[in-house]
């Protein structure tokens, strides 16, 4: 399936194209945030235009994929039985012109050269129980946090959805920010705060084998312990015993000329620059 890349799009063209997602998003927003479930105890079959329950009734799984997806099996050629609406066949084409591709730009990604399921630009902590693809994500999502963070003066960051704290944690103690983490899944809280307190364990056995880290942490960013996830509220100021204000570092930041074309420069994102929403 063909897609958009933002690789070789100009910032302008970025803006551009954030916007229209936007508005495309929020025209089927009820679509987009109903639930599987919703569809037998809300009736959201009775909500589309009786156009398209005229065009889409009776038609099975993968009969559906090939119409609206354009995935036909081998052999199979795409054939419609009826007229579709326009309404139904412009968001099919909207959804194709606006969709990211899925075929990378690289063989392997420059942050996995020798273990694929290790990131070698997230310290080692922050990789425990982490997936490979979240591992990716908190390290982008929170260099980005970090240099907003810088640009417009920010102090205090708030990481609503915390779940169990990955990236909380690497925005804290990694990145030297100051992060409240707010979580409803008692849960998730409870494994957040299990995480946090076996980091802790990492950095006063890393402080005891060099006690200048706990001093450059400080020096460095001032970071305290991370924060204590709770349901619905977020955490107070470190407790007794807990490091002072330790920071793991990561490797480089990466930017243009960091190896990593994809990552978040300092020219990707210029000073005084709004954002397009």
């Amino acid at each position: 399936m063909p897609g958009v890349s933002a690789r070789g799009l100009s910032l302008e063209e970025r803006r551009q194209l954030a916007v229209n997602l936007t508005r495309v998003l929020s025209l089927y927003r009820s679509i987009l945030d109903a639930y599987i479930i919703e569809f037998f105890t809300d009736n959201l079959w009775g909500t589309l235009p009786c156009s398209w329950q005229e065009a889409l009734d009776g038609l099975n799984p993968p009969q559906l994929a090939t119409l609206l997806l354009g995935m036909p099996g081998e052999g199979e050629v795409v054939r419609y039985r009826s007229v579709w609406p326009l309404t139904l066949l412009a968001l099919k084409s909207t959804a194709y012109a606006l969709a990211f591709t899925r075929t990378p730009g690289f063989q392997t990604p420059s942050e996995f050269p020798e273990n694929p399921s290790q990131s070698s630009r997230l310290p080692a902590p922050f990789r425990k129980h982490v997936r490979p693809k979240k591992q990716h994500e908190i390290r982008r999502l929170g260099e980005l946090v970090k240099k907003l963070s810088d640009l417009t003066g920010c102090t205090q960051v708030v990481d609503v959805g915390s779940g169990q704290g990955h990236l909380s944690r690497f925005m804290s103690l990694g990145l030297g920010l100051k992060v409240k983490s707010i979580e409803g899944d008692q849960r998730l809280v409870e494994r957040a705060q299990h995480l946090d307190q076996e980091l802790l364990q990492t950095l006063k056995k890393e402080e005891k084998r060099n006690p200048q880290i706990c001093a450059e942490g400080a020096t460095a960013g001032g970071a305290g312990s991370p924060a204590a996830t709770e349901p619905g509220c977020s955490s107070g100021p470190p407790g007794p015993g807990e490091p002072c204000g330790s920071l793991l570092q990561p490797g480089p930041v990466a930017g243009p000329t960091g190896g990593d074309t994809d990552s978040i420069g300092p020219a990707a994102v210029p000073s005084g620059a709004g954002l397009p929403f």
